[in-house]
């Protein structure tokens, strides 16, 4: 291995540790971690709306629900970006000059400083990209039409969602250290409700 390997190897040391502490610090994962959740939650039972409600329409083109699906994702992730940058930053700006009055110094180029404008950037970027991938996952059977028809798109992209509001539910377990089974099951009744409720709403002769 040459020197200068050795040295990239050392500055991409350097940079993970710093990052590791930027998030200790800054306290950026669990809140990245509760964004998520959250996010991914509203991604997936939003979409879940669109499809349903494009099903009980009649629609036969799954271009049209392709590209309701992923432009209601881009437009959740759009959304959720720049209103977590936004509000992030505004209190970490705010924490910032209260830190500064507290100690009579200017802390804008100080490790605290670095570190809270880092955990505005991961933020923003979770609480954007965890709804936006949550949507587009529902939308992915209707790519496979005509393989299968619309009929099976419907339901598999409604399992897809059942299966990730599971997925989200073990995660909550495993943070809480709750049961995980039971956790999984309670989101999957939430999205069983959702279901219910839109179609109710959506089908001929509904609300």
């Amino acid at each position: 291995m040459s020197r200068r390997d050795e040295r990239r190897i050392e500055e991409m040391d350097w940079s993970l540790n710093r990052f590791r502490t930027y998030l200790r610090v800054s306290e950026a994962f669990r809140i990245a971690r509760r964004l998520f959740v959250m996010n991914a939650f509203d991604g997936i039972l939003t979409i879940m709306g669109v499809v349903i409600g494009a099903h009980f329409s009649g629609l036969s083109d799954p271009q049209i629900v392709i590209k309701a699906g992923l432009g209601g994702s881009i437009a959740l992730g759009i959304s959720g970006m720049s209103s977590a940058y936004l509000a992030e930053r505004a209190e970490r700006r705010r924490d910032l000059k209260k830190l500064e009055a507290a100690m009579l110094a200017d802390l804008k180029k100080s490790q605290f400083a670095r570190a809270s404008e880092f955990a505005i950037v991961v933020v923003a970027l979770v609480n954007g990209i965890s709804p936006a991938i949550g949507a587009a996952i529902l939308v992915l059977p209707y790519l496979f039409v005509p393989a299968i028809d619309m009929e099976e798109a419907f339901r598999l992209s409604l399992g897809l969602g059942l299966g990730c509001l599971f997925l989200l539910g073990l995660f909550l377990a495993r943070i809480s250290q709750e049961r995980m089974i039971v956790s999984g099951l309670k989101m999957i009744l939430v999205g069983l409700l959702t279901i219910a409720v839109v179609s109710l709403v959506s089908s001929p002769g509904g609300v």
